[in-house]
């Protein structure tokens, strides 16, 4: 059961609202109200601003239907809400106008006569049946309006469901630019503390080859110290050898001259024993005086002459083997520390 609270134009459409009552378990479509018009009936959808259009039982129930034109004088309504489900709703007043009252609400003429009765009967089997074809092929309609529905409401939902991933995909395809973007930004910042890194460490590598290059050159120099002094420390070895060789040559030069002095004192002192013999025979001799006409032999020089020629002698041989013992302990001095040093 449905009760009409309103059924009129507003602007261009037809808006239709009530009240439905005792509907429980039934599927309502897409609305479809057909109007008695003057010229004919007119058919017409629902529009979807008020999808969905089921009926909570008492609660206000709303569909507005679209309309082309001038609004018409009307017999009346019916609307049709589910395959099973339609109302007649009396003719909507034109705006204007005053309210016509539907054919099946006049007033009933006189009896028509019993042949006239049998041809109203004849004509409304006739109807009845037009009715229940059209109500089948309403049925018809209806269900395939439903198929129609439902095809509408998936493609709505495709369209939805294609919305959204569109939506979605546009949103990731800014979610992906950004972090592409941030990327690229953190990818540039990379690369700048990479080219400062690798600054600092080229420098820092300078520096140790440099450092380096500075070691390696002490260690030349000291490699050629130490080789300049292993060279210096070998020749003062060697000079050392030699003037060790020639203080061991002096030394033996020393000995041979000290022992040519001892065989020349030893020399010295057998002639002086052998002149000392010769002298006391001399004086124990007689003394002959030579004749007067022979001429008397050169005095022999005296004894004591002699004795002091040999000691200056001696003196000065000892003299010179000494100074040739300083000269040569002096040269072997002077090597060695030489060497030392």
């Amino acid at each position: 059961m449905f009760e009409v609270d309103r059924f009129e134009w507003v602007g261009e459409r037809l808006e239709v609202a009530g009240r439905w009552y005792g509907l429980r378990g039934h599927r309502f479509v897409r609305p479809v109200l057909i109007l008695e018009a003057d010229d004919g009936p007119r058919r017409m959808l629902a529009v979807l601003d008020h999808k969905p259009w089921a009926a909570e039982d008492g609660e206000l129930w709303f569909a507005a239907f679209p309309w082309e034109g001038e609004p018409v004088e009307s017999s009346g309504a019916e609307l049709a809400v589910a395959p099973s489900v339609d109302v007649a709703l009396s003719p909507p007043a034109v705006p204007g106008r005053p309210r016509r009252r539907a054919s099946r609400t006049r007033k009933r003429e006189e009896a028509p006569p019993a042949d006239e009765v049998a041809a109203l009967r004849a004509q409304l089997a006739s109807e009845q049946r037009t009715v229940r074809r059209l109500a089948a092929e309403l049925d018809a309609a209806n269900d395939r309006l439903a198929a129609s529905e439902a095809a509408d409401a998936q493609r709505a939902e495709l369209e939805r469901v294609r919305d959204a991933a569109l939506a979605e995909r546009d949103e990731a395809r800014a979610s992906l630019e950004d972090a592409r973007r941030a990327a690229a930004a953190e990818a540039d910042d990379a690369r700048s503390r990479a080219a400062l890194d690798h600054d600092s460490v080229r420098d820092e590598r300078d520096a140790e080859v440099r450092a380096r290059e500075a070691a390696q050159h002490e260690r030349d120099e000291a490699l050629d110290q130490r080789a300049v002094s292993d060279w210096e420390r070998k020749a003062a070895i060697a000079e050392r050898d030699a003037a060790l060789a020639e203080r061991d040559h002096a030394v033996e030069v020393q000995r041979t001259a000290v022992a040519q002095i001892e065989k020349l004192e030893r020399r010295a002192r057998s002639a002086e024993r052998a002149q000392a013999s010769a002298e006391r025979a001399q004086v124990a001799a007689p003394v002959v005086e030579p004749p007067p006409d022979v001429p008397a032999p050169a005095a022999a020089p005296s004894r004591r002459a002699r004795r002091d020629e040999r000691r200056l002698l001696q003196t000065w041989v000892q003299r010179l083997v000494a100074l040739a013992l300083l000269v040569v302990w002096a040269v072997v001095v002077y090597k060695v520390l030489q060497g030392v040093v």
